[in-house]
């Protein structure tokens, strides 16, 4: 895969914030963490993820106590987006920027029940390492239905590789994290038992599991057909959670669909150019003023 980065830490065409950039990040051009997250697939397995991590009862609980989560779904997937291109794309400055942010985000995210006192925290470690799972698990499913083609060295390279991204975001304990795609897998499914669609969840998540269909026909297709892709990178607990089995278009159908449509992505802006155009909006926004620091 063409990178647009060199050794020296610059690239072509990102402009004059090039020379600004101190390093590769805690990932590198080399990394399998780049090649996926460059390309188009993992963002709807992003939104796979968002899916997953409502699922988690007690943290949608804090979320809906102390912030807009449910009913801004558009607005946290960009913001998660975000801040995934600047601790995977960014220079490590720019990723510990971000991190800090969340960090200080989740620690401020305290909610205490009213019936019984008891207090929850957006910043407990088993919570934040499901969140962090779900975000690797999304990602992987969404290239093993729409690609880049990856080998089973090369999952299980992915999934260590993320070890990074956990520690980023505060998670210490490594017991919560898996080192191979087996284990991430049976990680996501031995949860399950402790999930459940709350209030919240359900808020969220209901224009994909009823979806608008009026406007231009095509594009109500065309988006259909994603949502559906989207839900197919679901395991099939999750879809049974949401209630979206008995769905009248087949998923598997809308899957193939949806993999035609990244397949034409990726021939309308290479690698090399989707990977400038992160790393350029990386550092410019939101974590600049790190720039300003001796």
């Amino acid at each position: 895969m063409a990178h647009g980065a060199g050794k020296d830490g610059s690239r072509s065409g990102a402009g004059s914030g090039a020379a600004a950039r101190a390093d590769e990040g805690y990932f590198g051009p080399d990394s399998v963490s780049w090649r996926v997250f460059s390309d188009p697939s993992s963002k709807l397995g992003g939104v796979a993820a968002l899916l997953l991590q409502s699922l988690n009862p007690m943290m949608m609980r804090v979320f809906a106590g102390t912030s807009g989560y449910a009913t801004d779904m558009e607005g946290r997937g960009e913001r998660t987006g975000r801040y995934v291109d600047t601790t995977i794309f960014g220079d490590r400055a720019h990723a510990d920027a971000a991190g800090a942010a969340v960090q200080r985000l989740h620690a401020a995210s305290v909610w205490t029940d009213p019936r019984t006192g008891e207090e929850l925290r957006a910043d407990t470690e088993e919570w934040l390492a499901w969140t962090h799972n779900c975000i690797v698990y999304g990602v992987l499913r969404a290239a093993d239905a729409f690609g880049p083609i990856l080998t089973v060295a090369e999952q299980d390279r992915f999934v260590v590789e993320q070890h990074e991204a956990a520690r980023i975001v505060g998670i210490t304990d490594q017991s919560f994290l898996p080192s191979t795609r087996q284990e991430l897998d049976d990680t996501i499914d031995d949860n399950k038992d402790w999930m459940a669609l709350t209030l919240p969840a359900a808020e969220l998540s209901a224009n994909m599991r009823k979806p608008v269909l009026k406007g231009n026909p095509f594009k109500v297709w065309i988006g259909v057909n994603i949502q559906d892709g989207i839900l197919s990178l679901l395991p099939d607990w999750a879809r049974t959670l949401f209630g979206i089995e008995g769905r009248p278009m087949n998923l598997r159908a809308a899957a193939a669909t949806t993999r035609r449509f990244i397949e034409r992505a990726r021939t309308q802006k290479s690698a090399e150019e989707l990977v400038t155009e992160i790393t350029s909006r990386v550092e410019t926004h939101p974590y600049a003023k790190v720039r300003l620091r001796p």
